[in-house]
């Protein structure tokens, strides 16, 4: 179940070719289980009909401050009242001069004006109206009010020319909302640090000794986090991912370079999370130059790589993690990490298994603890684990009174 579930969510569709984006970002707050009531600008009707958000929402679409059905008049300061938090996806420069300067001219500009909710923009726009100065100091001022900016990005335009501008992704939207429509924000004031994927070891410049690991269980932990309201550092190898909202990344390749930004991190954080498959072994001598064929068989020296997560145990932080992906007798090497390592918890998981392991978006993990309790969790997706992964950190910092209990 998500975190979100029941939440009262009010998201403002204003007058931008971009704007058909937005039944993107209103699906994924939907599939989070949220409440979303859609109000649209007049504008914004010339690029996207109501019914497509009526349609995914099951509720009538706002737009008229004054409609023809016997309504009070109130609906701005209701819709504000009713929201846990307010979204305007996209926000055209318009929207963001009347937030700013006090305007109320139709029911979206006075939504916000009476609006007390944790509020976020995505702004939408041509390069040249972006680095527009009086653009930049509105905005300037609302971030300055609390407002929550999700940077547009750099990229193709409406009229083809490449600048910045154009809408963030609707999945780096929807995370922006989840961090600050979640309802515990149980980690704020934390840090925590993950590391996350695999690391690829160098034979030559060419070739290379990797893993399986897509660091998608990692980057849902990292996610997790931040959503909880902590601050978040994610160390991870070489995947095909995203990097999560919110998050600060740093991007490394082998275990030698994982270990060198997991320890440069590491002072200050309240929870370490080494989700990451360091490689165990690398090429003892990378060679310069491509290697060619010249024997039938060909003997690769390894050398063992440094154990990150025990050097880190070494200098303990309040909370710390592991884990152990298996594909035999992992229980019991489980629980010797956990013994040895003196971990608060183990996550192991069998990588044979149907639905775990690495590539997929779903997991089967069993929650070894210090105590002696293991409890063995379902089939579910990734960021499902990673939410109980956060709970047993909540839990664990709020017993040794590093966050309010």
């Amino acid at each position: 179940m998500s975190r979100l579930k029941g939440r009262r969510i009010v998201l403002g569709v204003t007058g931008s070719i971009s704007a058909y984006k937005a039944a993107e970002v209103v699906r994924g707050l939907v599939q989070e289980q949220v409440d979303v009531r859609v109000v649209m600008t007049r504008e914004a009707l010339a690029f996207v009909g109501a019914v497509t958000f009526s349609a995914l929402t099951a509720r009538p679409v706002a737009i008229e401050q004054f409609p023809d059905t016997g309504s009070s008049g109130e609906e701005h300061v209701d819709l504000a009242v009713w929201a846990d938090t307010v979204a305007i996806v996209p926000a055209t420069a318009n929207i963001i001069g009347k937030m700013a300067n006090g305007l109320g001219d139709d029911l979206l500009s006075t939504v916000m004006l009476a609006c007390e909710a944790p509020c976020c923009l995505a702004p939408a726009m041509n390069f040249r109206m972006w680095r527009n100065e009086a653009v930049q100091a509105n905005l300037e001022r609302l971030r300055n009010r609390g407002v929550h900016v999700v940077e547009p990005e750099f990229g193709a335009l409406a009229n083809g020319e490449m600048g910045e501008g154009r809408l963030a992704a609707p999945d780096r939207i929807v995370e922006a909302v989840a961090i600050l429509a979640d309802p515990d924000q149980d980690l704020a004031g934390c840090n925590v640090l993950v590391s996350a994927g695999p690391t690829a070891e160098d034979i030559d410049p060419v070739r290379c000794v990797t893993n399986r690991s897509s660091g998608k269980m990692g980057f849902a932990v990292a996610r997790s986090a931040a959503r909880r309201g902590a601050s978040v550092t994610l160390v991870s190898g070489p995947t095909n991912l995203q990097d999560p909202y919110g998050v600060n990344v740093e991007h490394v390749r082998s275990a030698g370079e994982m270990r060198e930004a997991v320890l440069r991190n590491r002072e200050g954080q309240h929870a370490v999370i080494m989700a990451a498959a360091v490689s165990d072994y690398r090429p003892g001598v990378p060679v310069r130059r491509k290697m060619k064929k010249t024997e039938e068989r060909l003997t690769l020296e390894m050398t063992r790589t440094a154990d990150i997560l025990k050097e880190v145990a070494a200098d303990r932080p309040p909370v710390l993690i592991g884990f152990a992906a298996e594909t035999h007798d992992g229980m019991d090497y489980a629980r010797r990490k956990l013994a040895e390592k003196n971990l608060d918890l183990v996550v192991f998981n069998d990588i044979t298994a149907e639905g775990a392991g690495f590539g997929t978006d779903t997991n089967i993990v069993t929650l070894i603890r210090r105590d002696g309790r293991e409890e063995s969790l379902p089939m579910q997706s990734k960021s499902g684990v990673a939410d109980r992964i956060m709970d047993e950190v909540a839990r664990l910092l709020r017993n040794r009174e590093v966050v309010p209990a």
